[in-house]
């Protein structure tokens, strides 16, 4: 009871003060003695409801079969400087010394690619080394612009005064830049300003380089451009659908998912011919809250488990978690629950060596996602052989 293992965001520790026979008992104490599952009886008796509660919704994932520390902070369980880094200066700038106030969600909501965002809340923050803010800095460099020598470079002469930016706004047919923020985030041309903006600091970086300085017309047109493949992509993203499995083969979707407010965590699954024929399902919900890649991971193995229970050989999974299905393909190894519930779809797939997984998106993975979503109507663990209500229409529908 002396150590941080509860699960969520909050304090970790068992809250103090509680009984004084508490503080002798480890973890195993207060589970069952034949197998892996809380005593609940037991776990009430001793501590209050809110206690007992955050004791009873910490999973005990099965696939962890001995104790060890674990970094939350990286998804392997394995503690970096990278990610201790990280932890402190989240610290840091929690404080109110650090904090900065404003909308910052409509930097991030721009239609424009994430480094030009991500140039914009620097610009925001104060964190462009301009040469006025150089000089602030004690570091040694002459105080003009370098591109048009006429003033002090600063943010405002960047963006708005330099000949470049004025002709780069002209070229863009934007020679009026409306300064309200509010209005910016509610408007299209936000994710305009902001390509604009990274295109002007590309010219100013390869200025410095001396590298081939980059055309004004360029410039104007980045935005346009990546609007034109973003609405391309949208197009192609809306044209994923189901594929039926390769001859011989069964395939099995299956996903997860999280009932807000409930602490339940549930899955389903569902098996599919070469024709596209139903032919089994599963749904299956525990009461316990893990994060998506964990359900994900959980569900999955789940799936795998019932393949073998019906006696499939030649199954091909597919779930839409892609960091899920890296860590397959990749073998990770590490100490987190996440990669422990890996390593058993390993090694249950080195068993089966013609179980195979595969990433699709969500598009193409609705009927699990429906089962999933849909399990709390039904007992914890529940089995279809005909099939629910609620997919047929779409399994009639892909199998088109």
């Amino acid at each position: 009871m002396h150590d941080p293992w509860l699960r969520g965001s909050a304090n970790r520790w068992v809250p103090s003060p509680q009984p004084a026979g508490v503080y002798q008992l480890s973890v195993r104490d207060l589970l069952h003695d034949n197998y892996k599952a809380w005593n609940i009886v037991k776990v009430r008796n001793l501590f209050s409801r809110d206690v007992a509660e955050k004791i009873l919704e910490t999973p005990l994932v099965s696939s962890v079969r001995e104790d060890k520390v674990v970094w939350d902070e990286e998804r392997n369980g394995c503690y970096s400087v990278k990610s201790g880094y990280k932890l402190a200066m989240r610290y840091l700038i929690g404080s109110d010394k650090y904090h900065v106030m404003g909308n910052w969600n409509g930097i991030w909501k721009a239609q424009a690619p994430h480094k030009a965002r991500h140039l914009l809340r620097r610009l925001c923050r104060g964190g462009l080394p301009t040469r006025s803010r150089l000089l602030e800095r004690r570091v040694e460099c002459t105080p003009n612009c370098p591109v048009c020598d006429e003033e002090i470079e600063d943010e405002l002469h960047i963006f708005f005064r330099c000949a470049v930016a004025r002709d780069s706004w002209s070229a863009a047919a934007m020679k009026v830049v409306i300064l309200l923020v509010e209005w910016l985030c509610y408007s299209g041309a936000f994710g305009k300003i902001v390509m604009i903006s990274f295109g002007m600091i590309m010219y100013r970086c390869h200025v410095k380089l001396e590298y081939t300085l980059l055309m004004l017309g360029m410039i104007g047109t980045q935005y346009i451009s990546y609007r034109s493949n973003n609405v391309s992509g949208t197009t192609e993203a809306e044209l994923v659908r189901w594929e039926k499995p390769a001859l011989d083969y069964v395939k099995c979707n299956v996903d997860v998912a999280f009932v807000s407010g409930s602490g339940r965590t549930s899955m389903g699954l569902c098996f599919r011919d070469n024709s596209g024929h139903f032919m089994a399902g599963m749904t299956q919900w525990q009461q316990t809250v893990i994060s998506s890649v964990e359900g994900e991971a959980w569900a999955l193995l789940l799936a795998m488990e019932e393949a073998r229970h019906r006696g499939l050989n030649r199954v091909q999974f597919e779930s839409d978690s892609k960091v899920l299905i890296e860590a397959i393909h990749m073998k990770r190894r590490g100490n987190s629950e996440f990669l422990s519930i890996v390593h058993d779809i390993l090694s249950l797939m080195s068993s089966f060596i013609n179980f195979e997984v595969k990433f699709v998106r969500r598009q193409a993975n609705l009927v699990a996602q429906t089962l999933a979503r849909a399990a709390n109507s039904w007992p914890s663990f529940h089995r279809f052989e005909n099939i629910p209500f609620c997919i047929k229409r779409l399994v009639f529908n892909e199998m088109q």
